[in-house]
């Protein structure tokens, strides 16, 4: 059996179980190696070096936005081209993929080189943070560009079916990143710029394995033929691409907004201890939404391809599964970062201030935690079946018409607490925003589903009818 097949075929609860799992704890690694870099410099450099990587972190990751945003969309049509049987259309995307982020990445990255200042001072970098936020950041970028082609060949490693290659090649670089960074850190004195650089070259390993996987290795669904990324992509896959990755774009691109908006006013606020608050504060919570994440990655493509195959009802029972295990996890995550969030940022720093304020901020950022396991995976619904708008707006809700402005406001009246209450409250609002789009979505779907059947009852009994006027002739 082709191994896109099972996502129709196979019990969803062990299903999701295989796919969310094996993408669970390769994003964790991923999570991992990226709290080491922050630990290691914390502990050689100090404050000012954790807030170097946090500014230079929203400017990384507006680069690799464009990685996701092809990425996701390309699986969503993958997904549902292999449910429809149709894997000529699976082949060109994967193609078409491949050129628009090679072509994204020589502009991106040639902006960022050539504006990097100008970026890390935007996104919250004083002069006293900018020498070494300049050092790390220009240390980075060549792994950026490895990590969007990366991030375009894993999700397509998924849509096809497969959650464990992804996971054992992020393990792999998570596990080279932890080897290499102390060496190159403390042994070789290259501080910033050791931990950037083990970081590209972790990047740079996960990217070879992903190329691997789609030109050498004989079970992959889909082949990836390196002549052909010199054509054009093609014009109707590449709209749809960035029509439902837009979703994903957006929510990276309000979050680097909302990164800008957030570093100035803690900046204002609370200086440079606060800005290097929220950067442990951010490799903590990687640990809770990396996992989501992972469900997420796990349910879309089952819910693409049983979309495509016309299974709604498995895509519902898989939307209220994932829906339950992201809200659990949730649950525990709060309680054991709330009881232990003094000892986790104190991994992080031996600066009293700053683990007091880390502290305090970090018990108030998790407190609307339980329910964002069911906005992730209700967005995720709209992504992966190709629901563009839908998906776009409920990406921006959270930043753009919440979080933001709170930001803004907040700390007008409360001072620094507000900026750090701002981001529970504009949880909760962007979870009812998710819960009302995606119950009128359910009943559509469900409506679906009933013509769906009525459709397949009418050609049953044309084909009954045929079927007894052929036995009365003969």
């Amino acid at each position: 059996m082709d191994r896109s097949q099972r996502l129709g075929t196979e019990k969803i609860k062990p299903l999701l179980w295989s796919l969310s799992l094996p993408a669970m704890i390769g994003m964790v690694s991923v999570t991992v190696y990226n709290a080491a870099d922050t630990i290691f410099i914390g502990h050689s450099i100090g404050t000012l070096g954790i807030a170097a990587i946090s500014v230079s972190l929203p400017l990384l990751l507006s680069i690799s936005t464009f990685g996701q945003a092809i990425g996701l969309g390309g699986a969503s049509i993958i997904s549902r081209a292999l449910g429809a049987g149709n894997k000529a259309k699976a082949h060109l995307t994967l193609h078409s993929l491949v050129t628009i982020i090679l072509a994204i990445n020589l502009v991106v990255i040639t902006l960022a080189y050539s504006k990097l200042s100008f970026f890390l001072k935007l996104f919250g970098a004083s002069e006293e943070i900018l020498p070494y936020a300049v050092q790390y950041a220009s240390w980075a970028l060549p792994g950026s560009f490895c990590l969007n082609i990366l991030f375009v060949l894993v999700n397509q490693i998924r849509a096809e079916g497969n959650a464990k290659f992804p996971m054992f090649s992020q393990i792999f670089g998570a596990v080279l990143n932890l080897i290499i960074d102390p060496i190159f850190i403390f042994g070789f004195g290259w501080g910033l710029m050791g931990a950037a650089f083990a970081t590209s070259i972790s990047q740079f390993t996960g990217f070879a394995f992903a190329t691997w996987y789609f030109t050498k290795n004989p079970k992959s669904v889909l082949k990836l033929k390196l002549r052909k990324l010199w054509a054009i992509p093609n014009k109707a896959i590449t709209k749809e691409t960035f029509a439902i990755g837009a979703s994903s774009f957006g929510r990276q691109i309000a979050g680097s907004i909302m990164n800008i908006v957030l570093n100035n006013s803690l900046l204002h606020y609370g200086g440079a201890a606060s800005i290097a608050a929220f950067g442990i504060i951010y490799r903590l919570t990687m640990f809770i939404f990396m996992p989501l994440f992972g469900i997420n990655q796990g349910f879309m493509p089952i819910a693409g391809f049983n979309y495509g195959a016309k299974k709604i009802p498995r895509v519902l029972k898989a939307m209220k599964t994932a829906i339950i295990w992201a809200s659990l996890f949730c649950v525990g995550a709060l309680i054991v970062f709330f009881i232990f969030a003094s000892a986790m940022v104190n991994i992080f720093t031996s600066d009293k201030d700053l683990i007091f304020i880390g502290t305090k901020a970090l018990r108030i950022f998790i407190i609307a935690f339980p329910i964002i396991g069911f906005q992730i995976v209700g967005s995720g619904l709209f992504q992966a079946l190709g629901k563009a708008k839908a998906s776009l707006f409920l990406a921006l809700s959270r930043q753009l018409l919440f979080l933001i402005p709170f930001v803004m406001v907040f700390p007008i009246f409360w001072g620094e607490t507000g900026i750090w209450y701002s981001f529970p409250v504009a949880d909760f609002l962007a979870a009812i925003v998710t819960f009302f789009m995606v119950w009128n979505f359910v009943k559509k779907l469900k409506k679906e589903d009933e013509t769906n059947k009525l459709l397949n009852l009418d050609k049953e009994n044309i084909n009954s009818k045929f079927e007894f006027q052929e036995e009365i002739i003969f």
